[in-house]
């Protein structure tokens, strides 16, 4: 049951959420894509700290000679940065510049 107080802001409509408009739902689009990206590199980055700092063993895996794991995991993790950036540009111009022109 929706009770008006004199004074005080109208309660949101029953049946659900506010309507999002076209601007909010394009910013939250925005959002979750870079909160994803951020989680994997967090999650890339901090893996491979995680492993140098408690299994250094591990990286000390000898591929072949005179290469090792963490020689290969390192440049690894830079290029992984590079790689989830060309995704957020290519999603950027083909889905968020859509969005915004679509707003004007």
């Amino acid at each position: 049951m929706n009770v008006v107080i004199p004074g005080k802001a109208d309660p949101a409509p029953s049946g659900g959420a506010l309507a999002k408009t076209p601007a909010e739902k394009l910013a939250k689009k925005r959002l979750t894509v870079a909160l994803v990206l951020s989680v994997a590199m967090i999650a890339i980055y901090f893996g491979f700290m995680g492993l140098f700092a408690f299994d250094k063993p591990l990286l000390g895996t000898i591929l072949m000679p005179g290469l090792s794991l963490c020689i290969v995991l390192g440049p690894l993790v830079i290029i992984s940065s590079f790689v989830l950036c060309l995704v957020y540009v290519l999603w950027a111009n083909r889905v968020f510049d859509a969005g915004v022109r679509e707003l004007r």
